[in-house]
């Protein structure tokens, strides 16, 4: 038997994360900022193990800046076992510090602001536009550590190009090198290096840095295919080759092919693996000649290529790499690597020169760059680029962005305050996370570098960049668009328009002018013409300006009168035909038939469409007929899960009301609530919130089926437990076979994932234990099931793309129930989000919860429910405040819970909810129109005896009835029983005056009739079905009759006390009783006995129907008037004011209506060209 080992829990890793944090600490007085691909730490909002050789610290004190001075000397590292920063992960908490925007740095407002123009206005041009315009806008690609495929790299190319970028930076040799030519052979001094060889030696190095599955390296083919699309896009691109740091990948291949030792070894204590030894001459001149190589390849495609020289053997001497290679300038002869930094000034300039060599202008980071600001070493080539990404760090001292600008360098301000690493993807995942660079961003405009010393450095452009420091992680195309968009919205003036946005403006602006008036024309048609107008030369900022001009304008466009009201009208009946819910916890607590039987009253009075009733739910208290399940290759007999289902619910709670519904007390309550015209939404909850069922499970012989993590979890089941799951699947499957004749809709739950094991962490358990995927597969199996048997799935959102993240997919045609976006630590998936992605939402927003015997300080409590209902919109979405955020919902469901079962259930405290939140969306719920079906019941059938005029009168009132009424306008239906009464009461009968002719009929005698209104009870129809698997003659009630409740309005004439049904009215709709009639033929033996009688009742039906088609046997009912439709009164309303339904959104009127308005004016017109005096009316 497998034994409940919870699994680590991630709490215990934090505290020895925190100890060796603790220790490091306190030792540590120099900065890692450079270490071997790392495994990232979880969010801080859980507790975190550490990572695979990556600790995170902050330093609260600013970089300080001093004048250049003899250095302190940097000692040797003997304690290998310090744990380091990953790569350029610094060790500052300040962003501000980085973004640089204190008061030493130019102030933003230096930038010329454009004035605010009306809708009919141009925008002023910027007189610098022309040189914003000129300036590089680029986007820098680390496809060095991880693999990008042509494609990927040709959406960025693409997204580059319509965002307005120039260029896309690509470094394909960054610790790993993911580019290789088709000639790689070099020659290097004597030695010469077969382009197999160093391919293969390439190829090795690349994958022992990082072996990516998605791929190793681009060809020569596809990069050729690459510039070429790039330039077709009007996009350069610049090659990077990083050395002499970040070469793991060619330190590797130079061993492989001989050359020893390439590696820089720090004091003989620990060696470089990224960074070459410059003072080992084959490897520098391998190096040179392989970045030759590929100089001489991208010689004629790019303008610029970037030769790197950033972080100097961070990994070896704890960023202090540059400092070591000053060090013997000061401290000659004591270990230092002689002449260290000139010979990296030589290095430095000598690939400056291959790179002139080819044509193209060289680039570099900054760091290396006069370090300390120091220039007594050598001099720089001064046509090398400066990439300023960093003004350094405590420890890290670089010189300043002024003083690289005076000696005589282009610097590309590349701030690293806007970086984002990939995979880290929001706050708390790491440095240089995606929200700490989108923040970056928005405090700092490209035109303000880093260090600057407060002068206004001239810059050639700005550079934002996504880093693969953990090549492992899933890159995003959304999430790097969404920061390259971030960066061209911030600088708006420096980037040319979007022409898809501006398309996209237009497109969306109306063309249908007849609906507005000529006045509110004037501007919208102005400032359409002048976004009309936006060309290549256009800024992003002016579009920008442009287009909420005409978003302005077209808000302040005003419909004509007549269309005003068609808008107002299809408003109405689109709220009208949203959903409103009122959700009942009956899986915890258990209510009984007749309780539920009136909150559907109620629900039917207030104008709820559905009554969501969550049967399983902790326990489960509904129990079909049979509950036989087939799973695991065996099956378990009904009787078996019955009683191991009741006694798991009595596990749970053992109600003293009682435990479960049965099948007969559901079909009954379903029939009920169909004849109140409520819809019924069943919920089967899993796997969380299974109490119940895992206590059944075990009892049933299912090995541990909860899920275990800090503890056992009680309520949810293992994702890894097939045994459970499949059991799981098929028990939820046989309650959507009951349900799918009953119900469109069905809610298999997911929400809140072992919190009871997990301190409401669950979902981040999953994704830490790569467990999410599995969810994710178990909730699409569900909906797929779902659908399969006709039903709509729906589920609650907690689990769906939780933290706004899509690294797995779910099912989208799921109806996501909406009730929170859960709070700290606990970052459930927004709802704009899931809308983005297509999900239609039911708005169950927690605020209106109300937790069954909660008051005061308790969660949800009674008062601030019925506060809520009356005061959060129907549409308010949870997280958002509506009407400013308005995201599309199919209506509203209002929640009772129980989460304590053992409270009491008071109905009037459910009904003071209910009919807070209907009174306080009136817009939503529809008129009380009980009065006037009344009085609509009482027009007469037989028109023919009154004047024309009057029944004009009547005819004309009919006609204008509106059955589509909101709450909010009950005063419009109480007027129209006011006029149809008076209208009623001002029917004239017609007379007759003077003698009579022979063949003249008798004078019509005024005849005031009385009515009689007499209680009916209506008898159900009998529907046949054939059933294939059940033995002939057999017969099965599937679902059991209820006879339905009428009115017959009876005419007593006071001449003669003759009686007439004049109209009908249905209270409740009879429910039809289901048969199921077998047709199995019986294998009938074959030893001598006598031939078996045959039963009567199978020859009742000579032909067998047609399964798909119900066979109706109606019992005897009163006959009906001979117009049906005339009789009935209620159907009135249908015939004057048809309405128009939309099957997705609302269940069926019960109400039945015609279209006697229309007759009344048919019947005028007859009249009126009849002789009355030869009339002869036989009229019944």
């Amino acid at each position: 038997m497998k034994s409940h080992q919870p699994r680590y829990a991630i709490r215990k890793y934090a505290v020895g994360a925190a100890s060796v944090l603790i220790g490091f600490f306190a030792g540590a007085n120099v900065v890692a900022a450079d270490t071997p691909t790392t495994t990232e730490s979880p969010s801080t909002t859980v507790p975190t193990p550490p990572s695979e050789g990556e600790s995170t610290a902050s330093l609260n004190e600013k970089a300080s800046q001093p004048a250049v001075e003899t250095p302190t000397a940097p000692a040797p590292i003997v304690d290998q076992s310090q744990p380091t920063l990953p790569d350029r992960e610094l060790r500052v908490s300040d962003l501000d510090r980085l973004i640089h925007e204190e008061a030493s740095s130019v102030a933003e407002s230096n930038v010329a602001t454009q004035p605010a123009t009306a809708a009919t206005e141009t925008p002023a041009k910027d007189p610098d536009q022309e040189e914003k315009l000129a300036k590089k806008k680029i986007v820098s690609i680390d496809a060095g550590r991880k693999y990008f495929s042509p494609d990927q790299i040709k959406e960025i190319i693409d997204e580059a190009s319509k965002t307005g970028y120039t260029d896309l930076h690509l470094l394909v040799g960054n610790d790993g090198l993911r580019f290789v030519l088709d000639d790689m052979s070099l020659k290097v001094g004597s030695a010469s290096y077969s382009s197999q060889d160093v391919t293969n030696a390439v190829e090795k190095g690349t994958k022992a840095y990082y072996d990516d599955p998605n791929g190793t390296a681009l060809t020569q083919a596809q990069m050729d295919d690459i510039l070429a699309y790039a330039k077709s896009k009007k996009v350069g691109v610049i090659p990077t080759i990083n050395s002499p740091g970040h070469m793991d990948a060619i330190l590797t291949a130079m061993e492989q092919l001989g050359i020893e030792n390439p590696h820089f070894n720090y004091f003989g204590t620990k060696k470089s693996a990224r960074t070459v030894d410059l003072d080992n001459k084959k490897a520098l001149d391998f190096t040179k000649a392989l970045v030759d190589k590929y100089a001489t390849y991208f010689s004629g495609k790019a303008d610029i290529f970037n030769i790197g020289l950033d972080e100097y053997a961070n990994d070896a001497t704890d960023a202090h790499g540059w400092q070591v290679l000053q060090a013997s300038k000061h401290w000659p002869g004591e270990g230092y690597p002689e002449k260290g930094y000139e010979k990296f000034i030589q290095y430095a300039n000598d690939l400056a020169a291959i790179v002139k060599k080819h044509k193209m202008k060289p680039m570099a980071f900054n760091d290396g760059i006069y370090y300390n600001g120091d220039t007594s070493y050598g001099t720089f080539d001064k046509d090398i680029i400066v990439s300023y990404w960093t003004g350094g760090w405590n420890g890290y001292d670089v010189a300043s962005s002024k003083l690289l600008s005076e000696l005589g360098h282009q610097i590309l301000n590349t701030n690293d305050a806007w970086y984002y690493v990939i995979g880290r993807d929001k706050a708390g995942s790491g440095w240089y996370n995606l929200d700490q660079g989108l923040e970056g961003i928005s405090k700092s405009a490209i035109d303000v570098v880093q260090k600057n010393d407060g002068a206004k450095v001239p810059f050639i452009g700005g550079m934002v960049a996504a880093w693969a420091d953990r090549p492992s992680a899933t890159y995003k195309k959304e999430l790097l668009f969404k920061l390259m968009h971030a960066f061209a919205d911030k600088n708006a003036d420096y980037f040319v328009a979007d022409p898809e946005v501006v398309e996209k403006a237009l497109s969306e602006a109306p063309t249908d002018l007849d609906r507005y008036t000529p006045e509110s024309l004037v501007a919208f048609t102005a400032a359409k013409k002048a976004l009309e107008g936006a060309g290549t030369d256009t800024t992003r900022a002016e579009a920008k300006t442009l287009i909420d001009n005409l978003k302005a304008a077209q808000d302040a466009l005003v419909y004509t009168e007549s269309y005003a009201k068609e808008v107002a009208a299809k408003e109405a009946e689109e709220k009208l035909a949203m959903k409103k819910v009122i959700s009942i916890d009956a899986g915890r607590k258990y209510f009984s038939l007749d309780q539920l039987k009136r909150i559907v009253d109620k629900a039917s009075e207030l104008g709820y469409s559905d009554l969501h009733l969550l049967v399983g739910n902790d326990g489960m208290r509904f129990v079909l007929d049979d509950m036989t399940v087939e799973a695991n290759g065996k099956t378990y007999a009904s009787d078996d899960v019955k009683k191991a289902i009741l006694e798991g619910t009595k596990a749970y709670y053992d109600d003293p009301n009682g435990q479960a519904l049965t099948q007969t007390e559901m079909d009954e309550l379903h029939a009920y609530a169909t004849a109140k015209g409520i819809g019924l939404i069943a919920a089967v909850n899993s796997p969380g919130h299974m109490d119940a069922l895992l206590v059944a499970m075990e009892k049933l012989g299912i090995e541990n089926p909860q899920a275990s993590f800090d503890t056992v979890s009680k309520t949810t089941m293992d994702l890894t437990n097939e045994a459970a799951v499949n059991f799981t699947k098929a028990l939820i499957g046989k309650y959507m076979d009951y349900f799918k004749d009953k119900s469109k809709i069905f809610n298999y739950g997911t929400d809140e994932y072992a919190n009871d094991a997990t301190s409401a962490q669950g979902w981040y358990y999953l994704k830490w234990y790569d467990l999410y995927g599995k969810f994710a597969e178990y909730s699409n199996s569900l909906a797929a099931m779902a659908r399969e048997k006709g039903l709509q799935p729906m589920a609650f959102n907690d689990g769906f793309y939780y933290g706004d993240e899509d690294d797995v997919a779910f099912d989208k045609d799921v109806l996501i129930s909406y009730w929170s976006k859960g709070w700290w630590g606990y970052n459930l998936a927004s709802p704009q989000y899931l809308a983005d992605k297509g999900y239609k939402l039911l708005n169950t927003n927690g605020d209106w919860y109300y937790v069954l015997g909660h008051k005061g300080d308790q969660s949800y409590p009674l008062e601030k429910a019925i506060r809520n209902s009356e005061t959060v919109p129907f549409e308010q979405l949870a997280s958002t405040k509506y009407p400013d955020v308005k995201i599309p919902t199919s209506g509203s469901m209002l929640g009772i819970w129980a989460d304590e079962p053992a409270n009491e259930y008071k109905e009037d405290e459910v009904f003071q909810v209910m009919e807070a939140f209907a009174n306080h969306n009136k817009d939503y719920f529809k008129a009380d129109f009980t009065a006037l079906r009344k009085v609509v019941a009482t027009v007469p059938t037989d028109l023919a005896i009154y004047t024309p005029e009057s029944r004009a009168a009547l005819a004309k009132v009919l006609d204008s009835l509106n059955w589509n009424v909101s709450r909010a306008h009950q005063d419009q239906v109480d007027q129209e029983v006011a006029t149809l009464t008076q209208a009623l009461a001002g029917l004239k009968p017609i007379t007759q005056i003077g003698s009579l002719a022979e063949n003249d009929v008798k004078a019509l005698v005024e005849d005031k009739p009385s009515l009689e209104i007499v209680e009916k009870e209506l008898d159900f129809d009998l529907v046949e079905r054939t059933n294939p698997d059940l033995s002939k003659g057999e017969r099965k009630v599937t679902q059991a009759g209820v006879k339905g409740q009428g009115l017959e309005y009876v005419e007593v004439s006071q001449l003669d006390q003759s009686r007439k049904v004049i109209a009908t009215e249905i209270d409740t709709e009879p429910v039809a009783e289901i048969v199921e009639v077998g047709t199995k033929e019986v294998v009938i033996p074959t030893s001598p006995s006598a031939e078996a009688p045959v039963k009567l009742d199978v020859l009742v039906n000579k032909m067998a129907p047609d399964q798909s088609t119900p066979h109706v046997i109606s019992k005897d009912q009163p006959v009906a008037p001979v117009n049906t439709q005339a009789s009935i009164p209620a159907t009135v309303e249908k015939a004057v004011r048809p309405e128009t339904v939309n099957p997705d959104k609302q269940l069926p009127e019960t109400g039945v209506e015609s279209a006697l308005g229309l007759a009344l004016l048919g019947a005028i017109l007859g009249a009126a060209g009849m002789n009355l005096k030869n009339k002869k009316e036989t009229e019944t």
